[in-house]
């Protein structure tokens, strides 16, 4: 598979991909005027395509983002749509979506180039990093000059504290995380101590999975941008783009995974499923949505998007 993959690599070397800096780039989403409400679009075949999910077994809601920055909700496996109008889309009046965690209440954001914003409803801070991320545990992490830190609540003694005001109230400092690699510039958290990140220069990046400590080096990419990393809900299954295309990679065994025939077309974003057993990628023909490790089982539903989250 990653035999295609280089290949795809090495034709887009003579075309510049935009910049996947997490500050720059969420799938190259810049902030937009809040669009005019509109309908949401007729689905056509619906009927046959509902039966199709159900049979599938996919449920739940996806978010789906049109290119004029138009968020509709479409209800699964019925194919309802969940709003009448459609809704001003998450990155229209900012450049990159925030982290959130439901464990200590907070969301995170990149608000410039090495500026982070954390914040609660009442409370908000902000610090020299990039690249926030929270762990599974609801530890804020993030990036500075290319090192991995935490806010964590063991602080030596002496050293300054910050109030951090979530769901609980804590004193917290940022440490280097033991371990991690070097010249990082992304990160995901995959589950307890591990995570995925890219490191290395703009046009010479690694994609990395670190378990235990150690780190692997799951795809190297020369000339082209490296970027807009994501993770499915449970760790298994980890997205990038790299340059032009978007790859998924099963985070176990390092392998890129097919997605579904079409889904190479200019696609734009993939969600998972809240369970991760199954996946949405979003483009600009059409929307897929197939178990995660299957995609062969996806069902093409006509609707164009730029971006989709499931919940």
């Amino acid at each position: 598979a990653l035999i295609g993959l280089f290949a795809a690599r090495d034709s887009l070397r003579g075309d510049e991909a935009p910049a996947s800096s997490p500050a720059v780039q969420k799938l190259e989403k810049r902030p937009h005027p809040p669009p005019a409400a509109a309908r949401p679009p007729r689905i056509a075949d619906k009927n046959r395509l509902a039966a199709k999910l159900q049979a599938l077994g996919a449920g739940g809601v996806l978010y789906v983002t049109d290119a004029d920055c138009r968020r509709y909700l479409l209800g699964l496996p019925a194919l309802v749509w969940t709003t009448a109008q459609g809704l001003p889309g998450p990155d229209c009046t900012r450049g990159v979506r925030p982290v959130v965690s439901e464990r200590s209440g907070l969301a995170a954001e990149q608000v410039g180039a090495q500026t982070i914003e954390v914040g609660a409803e009442d409370w908000r801070l902000r610090f020299r990093g990039n690249g926030p991320a929270f762990t599974p545990a609801g530890m804020l992490t993030f990036i500075r000059d290319g090192r991995l830190y935490a806010w964590t609540v063991r602080c030596p003694p002496g050293v300054a504290t910050t109030t951090f005001r979530g769901l609980h109230t804590l004193e917290r400092c940022p440490r280097k995380v033991p371990g991690a690699p070097p010249g990082l510039r992304e990160l995901v958290w995959l589950s307890g101590d591990d995570f995925a990140a890219v490191a290395g220069q703009e046009l010479a990046s690694a994609l990395l999975v670190v378990r235990n400590g150690h780190a692997s080096t799951f795809f190297r990419s020369l000339g082209v941008r490296m970027g807009a990393l994501e993770a499915s809900p449970t760790g298994r299954d980890i997205a990038v783009r790299i340059g032009a295309d978007l790859v998924v990679f099963d985070a176990e065994r390092g392998r890129a995974m097919v997605l579904p025939v079409g889904a190479h077309r200019e696609p734009r974003a993939i969600a998972w499923s809240p369970d991760g057993r199954y996946a949405a990628v979003a483009s600009l023909l059409s929307t897929y949505v197939y178990l995660a490790r299957k995609p062969k089982t996806a069902v093409t539903l006509p609707l164009a998007a730029v971006d989709v989250d499931w919940r």
